[in-house]
């Protein structure tokens, strides 16, 4: 009987293919453990009850396959002499491979389970792998196919009540999942055929050729100078920062000095707008090597119609590109989760080179985990991280003391700030901009929430004054056209006034010659005052910072940021200030949120559950929390388009399904909003979407709020 362990290929040689190329991924010290792993991790589909299960496609009695080659795979382990923690590990990785990574605490569960009787499979299964997996011989650490099975149990339930008692460090958690993001990824290629890239060299001549062919400006010296001094720079120790103002050019001198080290590049950034933003100029540079990686994308097949939708979402989880650039999310649930399709990349960033842009953006509360983080996984994985801003909070600052700052001391003074300490309504700060308003200038008005977003859009539609609004409850579609349009019409000197939300802040790349924000954390204020006359095109620009209040509500600043936040800011800001104060005024903020907040002591039970190594416990999310209801907008053909796309890849069944939901998925959140307030809407409980006609998506304010919602979204 030919053993398979998929419709097209034999077992045996699966479970080669697996166990060379999960070594071939790991480090030194963890690929005998890897090759373990890999070539173990499918034997117990040497049984009738799994090849029964595979020729019928029906779920049949016993073929569950991976506690029996966990088993397998601790004994060889073992016997190979391997230590008690990386044995655990290899057992806990072919355990786990068809879901989220088990921990120590899981581990002994299922071990107390399995002395007590209660796989009743077990042993049937053993049995029938003893007499029909002669072809695991030829394995380079082959398995000892007549292992005394309920000793093995008995030595893997001791060696896990052992390890349990003992102290664990990063370096044993990072070990761990690195060890099953090896396995992981080498299965889903071997399943489906595919190589893994041979290449990540990125030609630094490019990024010379891209600086050397950008058009002249005002910012065009400090420009210059910024590129220069990184192109001079040596990035030693694991962990360096590039600290330059807003409008600067760090996004190039980071792509620079990432690249000089000739290693893989990961471009990570806070939002999603400016992960758009940032592509498409590291697309330019290297086009068809980079890859863009976040919820709503899917990775473009480069019009090879011999590639399919399977084939292009293997690469893109795997991150088996020379650059990816991705939000913070993305990046650090590499490090710090149990799901299998997040820990399945973390092998490729291992020896990279990996850049946290507008680092500030971080949330405060997460900085001590973060730092803790990226410290040790700059040593267990061979990382070298840039972190980037105009400025960088202590708490997050390289200890190495590894920083570039070439501005320093000739940073440029493009806005004036003027700050009055008095609540104000919606209504009456729109009143100002009408009353400051020439028509002659285009001016940004930013909120802290949507509801006093709309109201003061409606007062300036009541003026006849051009708008634009930005928020969450736009479509990304309409928000992505819109940032292109306002792009053009600032180049055109076409004047309007965009009302957004913070969803503008932080690299988006919009130059405004007066800015208006209600008063927000110091570097949200700071960053809204970057998009003031960001360009130098005037002598100075100006920013005016007000505080709102909508009625019998406390102010929009604390119902978004706490007011422990607000306490702070309205502690450190001044009633007028400029750009050359805009450093020492966010050390002094940075300084006191620190002792305020108490932030070194924030995210403890992470830190616990890393070094319990319970990695299926572990939950970290840079989201404190989000809105419970997705309405998909149906506002024109694309978006019914991609509804009915995906309702068709929910109907599919077999391999190709997992890759044609999540490609139908992705396209469906281009025009999807997220709501607080359960909608009166159709409701789609197979898709958990609610269904919205293009008739109640207002032209200008999007899904509009109702009064009665706090509006906590941006």
């Amino acid at each position: 009987m030919d053993f398979k362990s998929h419709p097209d290929k034999l077992l045996i040689d699966h479970l080669r293919e697996v166990g060379d190329n999960a070594e071939a991924l790991a480090p030194s010290h963890l690929k005998k453990a890897a090759y373990i792993a890999g070539s173990h991790h499918d034997i117990g589909k040497f049984t009738s009850f799994f090849q029964e299960h595979l020729n019928s496609g029906r779920k049949m009695r016993c073929s569950s396959h991976a506690s029996i080659s966990a088993l397998y795979a601790f004994n060889t382990a073992k016997r190979e002499g391997l230590d008690d923690l990386t044995s655990f590990l290899v057992m806990s990785a072919v355990k786990s491979h068809h879901g989220r990574l088990l921990g120590l605490k899981t581990m002994k569960n299922w071990l107390r389970g399995l002395m007590d009787g209660e796989d009743e499979c077990l042993r049937m299964q053993y049995e029938q792998i003893r007499n029909n997996a002669s072809d695991v011989k030829s394995l380079r650490f082959p398995p000892k196919l007549d292992m005394d099975l309920d000793n093995t149990v008995s030595n893997a339930w001791q060696t896990t009540m052992k390890l349990l008692q003992e102290f664990h460090n990063w370096r044993d958690y990072f070990n761990g999942a690195l060890l099953f993001s090896c396995l992981i990824d080498a299965d889903k290629h071997s399943a489906s055929n595919n190589p893994f890239s041979t290449s990540i060299s990125l030609p630094l001549e490019r990024v010379m050729e891209f600086h050397d062919n950008l058009p002249n400006g005002n910012m065009k010296d400090l420009r210059d100078m910024l590129y220069y001094a990184v192109l001079n720079w040596k990035l030693e120790g694991r962990i360096a920062g590039i600290i330059s103002p807003t409008g600067t050019g760090k996004t190039l001198a980071g792509i620079l000095a990432a690249v000089k080290e000739g290693r893989r590049v990961i471009y990570s950034l806070p939002f999603i707008s400016i992960v758009e933003q940032t592509y498409d100029i590291v697309d330019s540079i290297y086009p068809d090597q980079v890859l863009k990686f976040h919820h709503m994308a899917f990775p473009d097949p480069n019009s090879d119609e011999n590639v399919s939708v399977e084939d292009i979402l293997l690469l893109a989880e795997s991150w088996d590109y020379p650059m990816i650039v991705t939000t913070f999310e993305g990046l650090l649930a590499s490090f710090l989760s149990h799901r299998n399709r997040d820990i399945k990349r973390l092998h490729s960033l291992y020896g990279s080179v990996v850049i946290l842009d507008e680092v500030q953006a971080l949330p405060a509360e997460k900085w001590n985990i973060i730092k803790e983080a990226l410290k040790e996984a700059s040593e267990t994985l061979d990382i070298k991280f840039i972190l980037m801003s105009a400025t960088v909070p202590k708490l997050l600052r390289p200890e190495s003391g590894n920083i570039i700052d070439p501005l320093y001391g000739r940073e440029p003074n493009r806005v004036r700030v003027n700050y009055r300490d008095k609540i104000v309504t919606p209504e009456e700060l729109a009143k100002e901009v009408v009353d400051i308003w020439k028509g002659n200038e285009s001016i940004m008005v930013e909120l802290n929430t949507i509801a006093s977003a709309e109201r003061v859009a409606d007062e300036l539609l009541r003026s006849e004054i051009p708008i634009q609004f930005l928020s969450t409850h736009i479509t990304p579609y309409d928000r992505r056209n819109r940032i292109n349009k306002m792009k053009e019409m600032l180049r055109k000197g076409d004047p309007f006034v965009l009302v957004t939300t913070q969803v503008v802040e932080a690299g988006v790349d919009l130059d405004f010659s007066k800015v208006f924000r209600d008063l927000g954390p110091l570097d949200s204020v700071i960053q809204a005052a970057g998009r003031c006359n960001r360009n130098s095109r005037l002598a100075k620009g100006e920013a005016f910072i007000r505080r709102i209040r909508r009625e019998d509500k406390p102010t929009d600043f604390s119902l978004i940021y706490g007011k422990f936040t607000e306490q702070v800011t309205l502690k450190i800001i001044k009633e007028s200030f400029e750009e050359k104060d805009f450093r020492k005024m966010l050390d002094s903020y940075y300084e006191e949120l620190e002792k305020i907040r108490d932030l070194e002591h924030q995210s403890i039970d992470v830190i616990d559950h890393v070094k319990s190594l319970d990695y299926d416990k572990l939950e970290f999310s840079l989201i404190k929390e989000e809105p419970k209801y997705a309405v998909l907008i149906l506002q024109n053909n694309k978006a019914m388009e991609n509804l009915n796309g995906l309702r068709s890849a929910m109907r599919t069944r077999g391999y190709e399904r997992s890759a044609a939901v999540r490609k139908w998925r992705a396209n469906v959140e281009e025009f999807t909003v997220k709501v607080w307030q359960k909608p009166e809407l159709e409701y789609d409980e197979r898709l958990d979407l609610y269904l919205a006609n293009a008739d109640i998506y207002d032209s200008i304010k999007g899904f509009t709020v109702k009064e009665t919602e706090e509006s906590l979204l941006w």
